[in-house]
């Protein structure tokens, strides 16, 4: 390692400073072939080092280094590079220490990343700050911070257009739009996702992997938009042009969006065929993400044909699988919704204990992603589950949950819904308390 690597310095300081390091003056560094005026010229960045000047310069403080057994590692190429290069270097090995950290769980990659941005706040080296802003996003990605992950993409995306890079420009399209699904943001997804269709038609790019990736998530945006049919035809397309080139988890995310819109368009019988041919896939090979939401898909089928006490039991299976695997994608986000599920079945038939208990983890790990639409399904269900057990002290306390909520946050329009019920609930048991309720969901649609 070169010493004063991890600093961008002109020739002249980065000789200023190794000169004080080795406690020498300027003619000591001289070797008898300069005088100590130039040193001094060049220093104060008065004159350019030229290679030959360099040489002297490092034969000097090399032999100055060995006499004083000081350890010093320098040669007249490291002492010659202009700042830009030095940049590019430093920015090569952050991106290096960048990509081994991406997994980790640990404080090294947000380090090596601010040094980064550090670095490019005085040296706009474009190619290497795309890179290093899309690997920030993939960091945040895999660690369910869309928001995050979508910024850092963005600002990789106007690098890698700013160089003309339209293979990566296609590619940062279709991970905004991966992001913006998540952010629920379904139109602006199928936008994004087209725009890197069009770059690579445009710029004659094969690139099949962008290509699965844009049709895949594009037919998932349709299926979030309630848009079966459209889901159904961008499904079909993939298959028809990626039929030999699809891994076996996508052949099975393709297959898990074919049952999402078959029970959509209430074809409820083809749909729980294919849930079923999903957990086959699984029980034959990996990809065991899959598995707890294909059980989970075939409770709600079950619930549909009024199979309760089936439903509850795939339910409870799909949160089985879940809890032995916590490390799957956004599992606090699938958990949250599974116990909600099993929430609302327990209290369909009565069981109000099991109801009210699920219905409590679901609250839990909704806040674990503080998804606040989450939360009020989730407290407009477990209000359902008190009113329906006459438990008033507990239905006082969950309106004081909501009532800090909303101060907290301003788009709570949808928590109206939870006051009028409960106030609904009190209308014969405490006029003035029914009152009070009504009046503050009111002033929530008056905000």
């Amino acid at each position: 390692m070169y010493l004063l690597e991890e600093v961008v310095l002109p020739p002249g300081e980065k000789i200023r400073r190794i000169r004080g390091y080795l406690g020498l003056k300027q003619y000591e560094i001289t070797g008898n072939k300069i005088t100590r005026n130039l040193i001094s010229y060049i220093e104060n960045e008065k004159t350019k080092l030229v290679k030959h000047t360099a040489e002297i310069i490092v034969d000097s403080m090399n032999k100055w280094a060995e006499k004083k057994k000081i350890p010093l590692n320098i040669d007249a190429e490291y002492l010659m590079r202009d700042e830009i290069t030095q940049a590019k270097i430093l920015l090569d090995k952050y991106i290096i220490n960048l990509k081994k950290y991406l997994n980790d769980k640990n404080e090294k990659l947000e380090d090596e990343l601010n040094k980064a941005k550090d670095i490019l706040k005085d040296w706009d080296v474009t190619e290497k700050k795309a890179e290093i802003y899309e690997i920030a996003g993939d960091y945040h990605y895999k660690r369910e911070q869309f928001n995050e992950s979508y910024i850092n993409y963005l600002k990789a995306l106007e690098s890698y257009i700013e160089i003309s890079n339209h293979l990566k420009s296609a590619l940062l399209y279709s991970k905004l739009a991966r992001c913006v699904i998540w952010l629920k943001n379904y139109q602006e997804a199928i936008n994004l996702n087209n725009y890197a269709l069009l770059i690579l038609e445009d710029y004659n790019i094969c690139d099949k992997s962008i290509v699965k990736r844009a049709l895949l998530n594009n037919a998932l945006a349709y299926k979030k938009l309630k848009l079966y049919d459209e889901c159904l035809f961008r499904l079909e397309k993939l298959e028809s042009i990626m039929a030999d080139n699809l891994t076996e988890l996508e052949y099975m995310d393709v297959l898990m969006l074919k049952g999402n819109c078959y029970f959509g368009k209430e074809n409820y019988s083809i749909a729980e065929k294919i849930y079923k041919r999903l957990i086959d896939i699984v029980d034959k090979g990996s990809n065991l993400e899959i598995e707890p939401i294909a059980y989970k898909n075939l409770g709600d089928i079950y619930f549909k044909n009024n199979k309760i006490e089936k439903s509850i039991e795939y339910i409870n299976k799909s949160i089985e699988i879940r809890l032995k695997n916590n490390n799957f994608c956004n599992n606090s986000f699938y958990l949250a919704n599974t116990y909600l599920d099993l929430g609302k079945r327990n209290n369909n038939i009565g069981n109000y204990d099991f109801s009210k208990k699920s219905l409590l983890k679901a609250l839990e790990e909704s806040k674990k992603k503080n998804d606040l639409l989450l939360q009020i399904y989730i407290y407009k269900e477990l209000l359902n589950c008190y009113i329906n057990c006459n438990e008033d002290s507990s239905i006082d306390n969950l309106i004081g949950e909501v009532k800090k909520i909303i101060i907290e946050n301003s788009q709570i329009n949808q928590m109206k819904d939870i006051f009028f019920q409960a106030g609904y609930h009190y209308i014969e048991k405490d006029i003035e308390k029914c009152k009070d309720l009504l009046k503050f969901g009111i002033e929530i649609i008056n905000k």
